[in-house]
Parts: structure tokens; sequence; C-alpha cells
């Protein structure tokens, strides 16, 4: 019988710690970014994020953005985007498209939209 009242009494005790666990108040709602969004929009992935747009091509040299982990042309006449290495859009040009994810933040140190 004493086994049995401190079998019931531990189960009380860890019904009584848990409960506060689920009845914490949620957290935040995370930030909500627009879907769909307009033109070239640089997103990081966390927290998700928009870290840079471009509402249309200008074929101007641009800084990459550095917390970018993928970018998506939403709309805005985009055909590719061109990511450089260097800081001033020289050397070999690589075509990222309007549709790119990466695992590795800086690679990409400038780009040109066309």
């Amino acid at each position: 019988m004493r086994t049995s009242a401190l079998r019931i009494a531990a189960g009380f005790a860890a019904a009584a710690l848990t409960v506060p666990l689920f009845a914490a108040p949620a957290a935040a709602e995370p930030a909500t970014i627009p879907n769909p969004d307009t033109g070239l929009v640089f997103y990081s992935s966390n927290p998700l994020a928009v870290v840079a747009r471009q509402a249309a091509p200008d074929d101007l040299c641009r800084p990459f953005p550095a917390d970018a982990d993928w970018l998506l042309g939403w709309s805005g006449g985009f055909q590719n985007v061109i990511g450089y290495q260097s800081a001033d859009c020289s050397g070999h040009g690589y075509g990222l498209g309007l549709f790119r994810g990466w695992t590795t933040r800086g690679t990409v140190g400038s780009y040109r939209t066309l």
C-alpha cells in the first residue's frame, strides 16, 4: 500500500512538473515575408528574412548581400543574375539564374543583373 502511494505521488509530481512546460507562453511568431514578392529578392535562411531587393535589371555592378543564402527573381523582367568573386564585378562571372541557393556565404562578392 505504501509503495502504491509513493508511485501515485511520484506520478502527480511528474505531471505537475510537466504541465508548466506545455503551458509556457508561445514564442513570438516569425516575421512574415511577402509571397509572391516583386523584383529580385535576396533571402537569409536563419532567420528567414528578406536581406535585399532590386526592382528591375540595370546591368550595374552591385555588392552582393553578405547575409543572403538564396535569391529568387519574382518579377521585373530579370533574365539572369551574374555573380563575381571580386567586389567590383571583375574576373569571370558565374550565371546564378533566378532561383538559386548556396551553403557558403561570402563566395560571391558582387553581381550584375540582366
